[in-house]
């Protein structure tokens, strides 16, 4: 009696490299849509926050009404994580890597920033070196898409863009005038950086999310 031998579905090479192109395309675009929206949000929310809390500023005269900028900030922190662990969204090393890159800039912005509310004689802007650390930090995350393709040439070209162009106006704009807590006017800086450095590189990173990656 001869024995049947099993059949087996064989996948030709042009199909096994078209699979994985597939699969690494589908999870590069699932991991850039899911960091552009969190800069969006988080640049939305410091920009608006910066905004608010000049208002409240100009309104009652105390830098001490400041210290609420750490309610909008808590909240979302704590919403981010419950939405992660509701939906069992595990981070990976990159997402680790990524958090190291921005999460350090953040926390001694944010830190700056309470420094000078506690120590009314600095004169060193915390817009400025919020301003400083978020370029730099986009300027390495921008290196993430350095030589991925001509797909993401324009992308990688913009968030350079605007890095450089955070790292001049600090020098030539933002530390060129004397600083004033009680005034208000570094928290429209600190808006408007929030909005060139993180809210729009979040843009540009959910479009490339949106495009084809590189198969090389």
């Amino acid at each position: 009696m001869k024995s049947e031998k099993p059949e087996t579905n064989t996948l030709s090479e042009q199909e096994a490299l078209e699979l994985i192109a597939r699969v690494f395309d589908r999870n590069m675009r699932r991991m850039n849509f899911v960091r552009g929206e969190l800069f969006i949000v988080w640049g939305a929310l410091a920009a608006l926050t910066a905004l608010a809390e000049y208002a409240l500023l100009r309104w009652t005269g105390s830098p001490q009404v400041l210290w609420s900028a750490l309610i909008p900030f808590t909240a979302c922190y704590l919403f981010t994580i419950g939405q992660s662990r509701r939906k069992g969204i595990v981070r990976t090393g990159f997402d680790d890597l990524l958090l190291l890159i921005w999460g350090f800039p953040a926390m001694t912005a944010l830190a700056s920033a309470a420094y000078a509310i506690i120590n009314p004689e600095n004169t060193l802007n915390p817009a400025g070196i919020a301003q400083l650390l978020f370029s730099g930090a986009l300027l390495v995350t921008a290196e993430f898409f350095r030589g991925k393709g001509s797909n993401h040439s324009g992308s990688f070209a913009a968030l350079v863009g605007l890095g450089t162009a955070g790292f001049i106006a600090a020098f030539t704009f933002t530390f060129s005038s004397p600083f004033d807590l009680a005034s208000g006017n570094w928290l429209l800086q600190l808006a408007l950086w929030c909005t060139l450095l993180v809210m729009l590189p979040g843009f540009i990173l959910r479009h490339i999310a949106r495009k084809p990656c590189s198969r090389s």
